[in-house]
Protein backbone atom coordinates (compact mmCIF):
# COMPACT_ATOMS: atom_id res chain seq x y z
CA UNK A 1 0.00 0.00 0.00
CA UNK A 2 1.01 3.71 -1.06
CA UNK A 3 1.78 5.99 2.03
CA UNK A 4 -1.72 7.97 2.47
CA UNK A 5 -1.73 11.16 0.86
CA UNK A 6 -2.21 14.50 2.79
CA UNK A 7 -5.89 16.04 2.32
CA UNK A 8 -4.94 18.90 -0.29
CA UNK A 9 -2.97 15.83 -2.19
CA UNK A 10 -6.39 13.65 -2.10
CA UNK A 11 -8.56 16.54 -3.31
CA UNK A 12 -6.19 17.23 -6.10
CA UNK A 13 -6.00 13.40 -7.52
CA UNK A 14 -9.93 13.27 -6.76
CA UNK A 15 -10.13 16.18 -8.86
CA UNK A 16 -7.94 14.53 -11.46
CA UNK A 17 -9.78 11.22 -11.24
CA UNK A 18 -12.89 12.85 -11.43
CA UNK A 19 -12.26 15.22 -14.46
CA UNK A 20 -10.89 11.69 -16.23
CA UNK A 21 -14.61 10.21 -15.22
CA UNK A 22 -16.17 13.44 -16.14
CA UNK A 23 -14.33 13.21 -19.95
CA UNK A 24 -15.51 9.91 -20.11
CA UNK A 25 -19.34 10.25 -19.07
CA UNK A 26 -19.52 13.45 -21.20
CA UNK A 27 -18.26 11.41 -24.14
CA UNK A 28 -20.51 8.55 -22.94
CA UNK A 29 -23.87 11.25 -22.77
CA UNK A 30 -22.47 13.04 -26.26
CA UNK A 31 -23.03 9.31 -27.83
CA UNK A 32 -25.81 8.14 -26.28
CA UNK A 33 -27.82 11.37 -26.87
CA UNK A 34 -26.46 13.04 -29.74
CA UNK A 35 -25.92 9.67 -31.82
CA UNK A 36 -28.02 7.41 -30.54
CA UNK A 37 -30.94 9.45 -30.11
CA UNK A 38 -31.99 8.54 -25.85
CA UNK A 39 -33.42 11.12 -24.29
CA UNK A 40 -30.26 13.37 -22.13
CA UNK A 41 -31.89 11.98 -18.56
CA UNK A 42 -31.90 7.92 -19.51
CA UNK A 43 -27.87 8.68 -20.92
CA UNK A 44 -27.09 10.04 -17.97
CA UNK A 45 -28.21 7.32 -16.01
CA UNK A 46 -26.48 4.87 -18.26
CA UNK A 47 -23.37 7.11 -18.49
CA UNK A 48 -23.34 7.61 -14.23
CA UNK A 49 -23.68 3.93 -14.01
CA UNK A 50 -21.37 2.96 -16.56
CA UNK A 51 -18.80 5.04 -15.13
CA UNK A 52 -19.22 4.81 -11.29
CA UNK A 53 -17.35 1.66 -10.74
CA UNK A 54 -14.10 3.01 -12.62
CA UNK A 55 -14.23 5.45 -10.54
CA UNK A 56 -14.72 3.60 -6.63
CA UNK A 57 -11.08 1.66 -8.05
CA UNK A 58 -9.26 4.50 -9.57
CA UNK A 59 -9.89 6.75 -6.12
CA UNK A 60 -9.47 3.67 -4.50
CA UNK A 61 -6.10 3.14 -5.65
CA UNK A 62 -4.69 6.44 -6.37
CA UNK A 63 -6.79 9.25 -4.31
CA UNK A 64 -6.88 7.16 -1.30
CA UNK A 65 -4.80 4.43 -1.47
CA UNK A 66 -6.62 2.26 1.02
CA UNK A 67 -5.78 -1.83 1.49
CA UNK A 68 -7.55 -4.15 -1.11
CA UNK A 69 -9.39 -5.90 2.32
CA UNK A 70 -11.29 -2.99 2.80
CA UNK A 71 -13.23 -2.62 -0.33
CA UNK A 72 -16.04 -4.90 0.64
CA UNK A 73 -16.75 -2.31 3.27
CA UNK A 74 -15.86 0.66 1.28
CA UNK A 75 -17.54 0.01 -2.37
CA UNK A 76 -21.31 -0.11 -0.87
CA UNK A 77 -20.74 3.10 1.19
CA UNK A 78 -19.25 4.56 -2.25
CA UNK A 79 -22.50 3.55 -4.05
CA UNK A 80 -24.54 4.67 -1.32
CA UNK A 81 -22.85 8.54 -1.63
CA UNK A 82 -22.62 8.40 -5.08
CA UNK A 83 -26.57 7.50 -5.20
CA UNK A 84 -27.05 10.82 -3.23
CA UNK A 85 -25.07 12.38 -5.80
CA UNK A 86 -26.87 10.50 -8.59
CA UNK A 87 -30.32 12.11 -7.59
CA UNK A 88 -28.97 15.62 -7.35
CA UNK A 89 -27.32 15.32 -10.54
CA UNK A 90 -30.90 13.81 -12.18
CA UNK A 91 -32.70 16.89 -10.54
CA UNK A 92 -30.52 19.58 -11.39
CA UNK A 93 -29.96 18.36 -15.15
CA UNK A 94 -34.07 18.31 -15.05
CA UNK A 95 -33.93 21.86 -13.87
CA UNK A 96 -31.11 23.25 -15.86
CA UNK A 97 -32.05 21.30 -19.17
CA UNK A 98 -35.90 20.83 -19.31
CA UNK A 99 -36.78 24.09 -17.07
CA UNK A 100 -33.94 26.50 -18.09
CA UNK A 101 -33.36 25.32 -21.58
CA UNK A 102 -29.50 25.06 -20.96
CA UNK A 103 -27.57 22.56 -23.91
CA UNK A 104 -27.07 18.85 -21.94
CA UNK A 105 -23.37 18.99 -22.25
CA UNK A 106 -22.83 22.08 -20.69
CA UNK A 107 -25.71 21.54 -17.79
CA UNK A 108 -24.09 18.20 -17.29
CA UNK A 109 -20.20 19.88 -16.99
CA UNK A 110 -22.07 22.34 -14.54
CA UNK A 111 -23.76 19.89 -12.13
CA UNK A 112 -20.23 18.02 -12.02
CA UNK A 113 -18.50 21.14 -10.72
CA UNK A 114 -21.71 21.55 -8.41
CA UNK A 115 -20.95 18.55 -6.85
CA UNK A 116 -17.41 17.92 -6.98
CA UNK A 117 -17.26 19.01 -3.07
CA UNK A 118 -19.65 16.81 -1.39
CA UNK A 119 -18.77 13.96 -3.74
CA UNK A 120 -15.17 14.20 -2.31
CA UNK A 121 -16.27 15.14 1.67
CA UNK A 122 -18.04 12.04 1.41
CA UNK A 123 -15.69 10.01 -0.03
CA UNK A 124 -12.73 11.43 1.99
CA UNK A 125 -14.91 11.11 5.15
CA UNK A 126 -17.04 8.17 5.30
CA UNK A 127 -16.72 5.75 2.12
CA UNK A 128 -13.21 5.12 2.38
CA UNK A 129 -12.47 6.04 6.19
CA UNK A 130 -12.85 2.48 6.96
CA UNK A 131 -9.59 1.80 8.73
CA UNK A 132 -10.33 4.43 11.27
Amino acid sequence: MNRPLALPGRFSVFVMVGGFCLALNTAALWILTSLLGLHYLVSTMIAFFAITPFGFWMNKILTFRTRREYARIELPRYFTAMATSFAANLALMYVLVTVLGIWYLAASLFVAVLLVSFNFLTSDRWSFRVHQ
